[in-house]
């Protein structure tokens, strides 16, 4: 296996594509890696172009291949079908898919919300935060609740803050989509 040196990441937004890129920087703790990316702008469109995408990704060079899509509410089994019969590559390759939503990795760690939010208390996460319906919107909540109405929760801005503070552990032991994503890089030569 060829040491990974390119990174290509399809993903939704922009903050989703930073939070991945530092998430993976700190996993592989690789100062040299480099990214590249697309995005979709939404998941209609990753779907449609995923093909097209990875074609370009890996003529830019890229040595691995990760699609990101959140699970909303779709069937997980129904969707990773549909994306790896739309995702064909030679290269080595990842279908992401948080339940529901990379929020829920951030709900993992309520210590690392109260610090990067600056809250007055943390926020309250009951049970496996993959299980709450909505994360993005309970985050918002929880962040607003939190400040006394004083902060709102933006995720184009704090997701980039959160993907620093979070602690990979936490989040690992908490979201099952999260671990498989972590085994498979530390499964990769950097």
């Amino acid at each position: 296996m060829n040491k990974i040196k390119k990174i290509g990441l399809i993903v939704e937004d922009n903050s989703d594509y930073e939070s991945f890129r530092i998430i993976i920087n700190r996993i592989v703790n690789n100062k040299k890696l480099s990214f590249a990316k697309f995005v979709g702008s939404g998941c209609g469109k990753i779907k449609r172009k995923a093909q097209a995408y990875c074609r370009i990704l890996e003529k830019r060079g890229c040595d691995l291949l990760i699609l990101v899509h959140d699970l909303d509410r779709n069937n997980y089994d129904e969707l990773e079908r549909d994306l790896k019969s739309k995702f064909i590559t030679l290269k080595p390759h990842f279908i992401c898919i948080p339940k529901e939503e990379i929020e829920a990795w951030f709900l993992s760690d309520p210590d690392a919300i109260k610090k990067c939010l600056n809250l007055k208390r943390k926020p309250l996460i009951k049970g496996n935060p993959e299980n709450i319906s909505s994360p993005k919107e309970y985050l918002l909540n929880q962040v607003k609740s939190c400040s006394n109405n004083e902060k709102i929760y933006l995720h184009t801005k704090h997701n980039e803050q959160l993907s620093r503070e979070v602690s990979i552990d936490l989040i690992k032991n908490q979201c099952n989509s999260f671990e498989k994503f972590y085994n498979f890089i530390c499964s990769q030569k950097f």
